[in-house]
C-alpha cells in the first residue's frame, strides 16, 4: 500500500488541474466512496495508484520517482494551447496523453537504436515578417523543409508514410470539438505526436487531410514555446483561432510549399497542354488532383506560384458550385489494426491513440524483449 500523503496530493492536483476531478472515478474505475477515502487519507493499493495515474495521462513511475512532467505546469500548458478561457477538460486529457505517449516512445526508439530522423532538421524560428509578407516566410521554410525531407519534386502521394519514416506518430482520434483540425506536440527527447481529429471537416477529404498535416510538420519543425516544448491545436476557419496567429498564418502557407513547390510547380505547369493552360478551372483542378490539394486550395497556390492571375485565383476560388476533384491517389487511413503476433495476451486491436506506427514500435520493442508482454498490453490499451 502506498501512503505517501504528499504523492496523492499531487495527483488530486492534477486532476484539479486538468478539470478531471469530477471524472476522476468514471476515468479510473473507481468507485466515488472510494476516492473520497483516498482523499482522507486512506492508503492506495499499486493497481489503485496505477489506475488514477493512467487516467490523468500521467506514468506512475515518474509520478512516485518524482520525475513526471511537472504535474503542476502541465495542465496550464495544455489549456493554453487551446487556445479557449474553459477547453474541455477531455481535450487537455488526449493532449496530455499524447505528450506521454511522446515521451514512451521516445524511450522506445532509444531501446531500438533508432533514431527521430526529424530532429535533424528541427529549427526553432521567430516569426521574421507581418502582415502581407507572413506568407512568404511560411513558403520559404515549407520549401526549405522539402528539399531537406523529401528532395525531388513528385507529390507527396502518402504524407503520413514520410512523417512515420522522420519519426513521427499520427493518430486519428476524436476531440470535442468538430472545429479543432489538429494537434501537434513534441517534447525534449521524446517522440513527435500529431492529432487528427475525427470529428473535423479534414478527417473525409484526403486533400484538407493532406495540407492539415504539412501545416502540423510546420509546428513540430519551427515553433516552440517553454523550454523548448511545442504544443499546438489546430483550428478550421470556423473555430477561435490560434492564440498566437501569427504561427497559424505561416503554418497554412508552409503547406502548399512544403507539399508543392513553387519551382516544381511552374515545371509542371510548363509540361500541361495549352488547352489546359488556356482553360483556369481545368487548370485548378488538375493542380489539385496531382498534388493532393482542394480546388480552393489549389487556386490560392496557383496564384501564389504565379501561374495564374490573383483576381482569376480569388474568382475561383470563391466559385459557390466548386468541381468535383478526384484525390484517390491520397487517401490513406493512419488508422490500422494492431496485430495479435506476438502473444495471446495483446489485444486484437490497440486503442486508437497507439494504433498504426506507435504500435509498431510497440510491437518490436516486444519480440526484440525489451519490454514484457505485460507493458505492452499497458501501453496498447491506454486510451
Amino acid at each position: 500500500m502506498i501512503e505517501t500523503t504528499d504523492l496523492m496530493r499531487m495527483v488530486f492536483q492534477r486532476a484539479e488541474q486538468m478539470g478531471l476531478d469530477r471524472k476522476l472515478a468514471r476515468l479510473s474505475g473507481l468507485e466515488d466512496s472510494r476516492l473520497e477515502k483516498i482523499r482522507q487519507g486512506d492508503p492506495v493499493s499499486s493497481t489503485e495508484f496505477e489506475l488514477l495515474c493512467r487516467s490523468l495521462a500521467v506514468d506512475s513511475g515518474a509520478m512516485f520517482k518524482g520525475r513526471a512532467s511537472s504535474p503542476t505546469r502541465s495542465p496550464a500548458r495544455f489549456r493554453a494551447a487551446t487556445a479557449l478561457e474553459n477547453p474541455n477538460p477531455d481535450d487537455v486529457r488526449l493532449l496530455a496523453l499524447a505528450a506521454e505517449q511522446g515521451r514512451i516512445l521516445g524511450g522506445l526508439m532509444g531501446l531500438l537504436g533508432k533514431e527521430v530522423r526529424l530532429r535533424r532538421h528541427r529549427r526553432i524560428t521567430g516569426i521574421q515578417a507581418g502582415g502581407d509578407e507572413l506568407w512568404k516566410e511560411g513558403y520559404s521554410l515549407g520549401e526549405a523543409a522539402r528539399s531537406a525531407l523529401a528532395p525531388g519534386c513528385g507529390p507527396l502521394s502518402n504524407l503520413p508514410r514520410l512523417m512515420n519514416e522522420a519519426g513521427i506518430h499520427v493518430a486519428l482520434i476524436p476531440m470535442s470539438s468538430e472545429h479543432i483540425d489538429a494537434a501537434s506536440i513534441w517534447e525534449p527527447e521524446a517522440v513527435p505526436v500529431v492529432l487528427v481529429n475525427s470529428k473535423s471537416h479534414v478527417f473525409d477529404h484526403p486533400g484538407a487531410r493532406h495540407a492539415c498535416l504539412a501545416h502540423e510538420m510546420c509546428h513540430l519543425l519551427h515553433d516552440a514555446g517553454e523550454r523548448d516544448l511545442t504544443t499546438n491545436v489546430s483550428w478550421g476557419p470556423d473555430g477561435p483561432g490560434n492564440y498566437q496567429n501569427a504561427l497559424e498564418v505561416r503554418a497554412r502557407a508552409f503547406a502548399p510549399a512544403f507539399l508543392a513547390p513553387r519551382a516544381c510547380v511552374r515545371a509542371w505547369h510548363e509540361s500541361t497542354p495549352e488547352r489546359l493552360k488556356n482553360d483556369a478551372q481545368g487548370l485548378i483542378k488538375s493542380l489539385a488532383e496531382t498534388w493532393g490539394f482542394s480546388f480552393e486550395g489549389a487556386a490560392w497556390h496557383a496564384k501564389n506560384c504565379g501561374i495564374i492571375e490573383p483576381a482569376e485565383a480569388d474568382h475561383l476560388a470563391n466559385l459557390p458550385r466548386k468541381p468535383a476533384i478526384s484525390l484517390e491517389a491520397f487517401k490513406h487511413n493512419e488508422k490500422h489494426c494492431c496485430p495479435n503476433m506476438f502473444h495471446a495476451e495483446l489485444p486484437e486491436e490497440a486503442a486508437p491513440l497507439w494504433q498504426g506506427w506507435a504500435c509498431i514500435q510497440a510491437l518490436e520493442a516486444l519480440e526484440e524483449g525489451l519490454i514484457s508482454v505485460g507493458r505492452a498490453r499497458e501501453l496498447l490499451t491506454w486510451r
